[in-house]
């Protein structure tokens, strides 16, 4: 769970920093949200596959360590 936990705070911190960084150059924020609206919406097929692959990556390994520590009992 904490690894989740930690995947899940980078996430945040990582969108916030692009999103304040924006902020600073003058772009409202409005307009910065919609260009996170943007690239996802023009990614092609193989693209978001590699996207949702790296997404669910941390729950497989959460899923796996809890698979292996109740096999281990």
């Amino acid at each position: 769970m904490k690894i989740l936990s930690i995947y899940f705070l980078l996430a945040v911190l990582t969108l916030a920093m692009i999103t304040l960084v924006d902020l600073l150059t003058g772009i409202s924020l409005s307009e910065s949200l919609h260009s996170f609206v943007t690239v996802f919406s023009t990614t092609t097929l193989v693209e978001a596959v590699c996207m949702l692959f790296f997404l669910v990556l941390p729950l497989i390994q959460v899923i796996a360590g809890a698979v292996k520590h109740s096999r281990s009992r």
